[in-house]
């Protein structure tokens, strides 16, 4: 018997998730549709529904699988494509739908539905339909019910777990094993005395291949006595020897045991001392250097920092002079020289910076010439 995976509604998802083995929900009646819809979680209502019948009885089989027995003894005729299980208030607990026939009826014939009903959840526990006696559920380990005869390719293939298997079927397939058996032992044996025989002709040739063997291995082990004692000679005269530092290298000793030489890092404060001649200056000790090379641009090194550009100042008034780059604590102080428009009076009224606007952000400047300066500007500070 076929399994029919069925897709819960948002209404049915709900009624079965509050239920429980002492509170069941009910599923009292199944809606029959030949008109293939898409699914949706929203539905409330079947559709297409022609026809609707009472379940009759109904058993969980699995965790998610449940049998379910319904009738049908009218003298409709009706072919269905999908079907609709509702609750005994009437909600709309489960659809199926599909293209092909699931389930036809004709008009002399007496309709006894009867399927395994899979959810894509363990729900079977939480579902009741009423008389469970005649359901004749699909047989499990442990539910008794209807079970299938295995065809012998089914036996052959060994991964169906659902139907049963017959003696016959069961001695068919012993026997093909059985055969398989005797003919690989007979083959064994066979490949057995060969090997034998193989195994006599090596062993009589690797008996005189090791007796030449032995004969070179007595040179080799009397070439390696000799080249051992010119490696321990060697071996003495290097720890004799030692290792020293020297420079900005301390550390060493005699080579009779693992010796370190050892580099010593120049902290900020031996930097900017300038004192000490055995430590070595790295780079995380200068860093970061940043700097950006252009007409408006900035250094920054070892915790200083330069900012220069060019700029104009307009006449007779105060100009604000941004950095490329503001100083990260303070500018220390700034300057201005040159002007490029020397007309009347130039010499005389060049732009001064105000010291008091000085931040590390920039400063201003006041030009009290008649005309617009273009002048140039160097800035220090950290």
């Amino acid at each position: 018997m076929a399994t029919l995976v069925l897709k819960l509604t948002d209404a049915g998802l709900a009624a079965v998730q509050a239920a429980s083995g002492s509170d069941p929900t009910v599923i009292e009646s199944l809606g029959l549709t030949a008109t293939p819809f898409d699914y949706a979680p929203t539905l409330t209502a079947l559709p297409g529904e022609f026809k609707r019948v009472e379940v009759a009885s109904g058993v969980a089989s699995a965790a998610n699988v449940t049998h379910l027995t319904a009738y049908d003894t009218s003298a409709d005729v009706w072919t269905a494509t999908g079907f609709g299980l509702f609750l005994d208030d009437g909600t709309l607990f489960a659809v199926h739908t599909g293209v092909e026939p699931i389930m036809s009826k004709v008009g002399l014939a007496f309709a006894l539905l009867a399927f395994d009903i899979a959810f894509e959840a363990d729900f079977a526990s939480n579902i009741a339909y009423g008389n469970a006696v005649f359901a004749y559920p699909a047989a499990t380990e442990n539910t008794p019910g209807i079970a299938e005869i295995a065809t012998q390719v089914e036996v052959d293939a060994g991964d169906d777990d659902r139907r049963f298997v017959t003696p016959k079927k069961l001695w068919a397939r012993l026997q093909a094993i059985f055969q398989a058996i005797t003919a690989e032992a007979t083959a064994r044996a066979g490949a057995d005395n060969a090997l034998s025989e193989a195994i006599g002709n090596e062993a009589g040739t690797r008996a005189s291949a090791d007796v030449s063997l032995g004969l070179r291995i007595d040179d080799e082990i009397n070439t390696r006595f000799a080249d051992d004692n010119a490696l321990r000679n060697q071996i003495d005269t290097l720890r004799s020897r030692s290792i020293g530092g020297g420079g900005l290298v301390s550390g060493g000793g005699s080579l009779d045991s693992d010796r370190t030489l050892t580099v010593t890092e120049a902290s900020p404060e031996d930097i900017t001392e300038g004192s000490a001649g055995d430590k070595v200056v790295t780079p995380r000790r200068l860093g970061p250097i940043s700097m950006t090379l252009a007409q408006n641009g900035f250094i920054r090194f070892f915790g200083f920092q330069i900012n220069w550009g060019r700029f104009t100042a307009d006449a007779n008034t105060t100009t604000a002079v941004a950095f490329a780059r503001a100083m990260n604590t303070a500018c220390f102080s700034a300057v201005v020289s040159g002007v490029t428009n020397l007309g009347t009076g130039s010499q005389d009224n060049t732009p001064a910076v105000i010291t008091s606007s000085i931040t590390k952000n920039g400063f201003s400047v006041f030009n009290a010439d008649d005309e617009n300066d273009a002048t140039c500007y160097i800035a220090v500070g950290t």
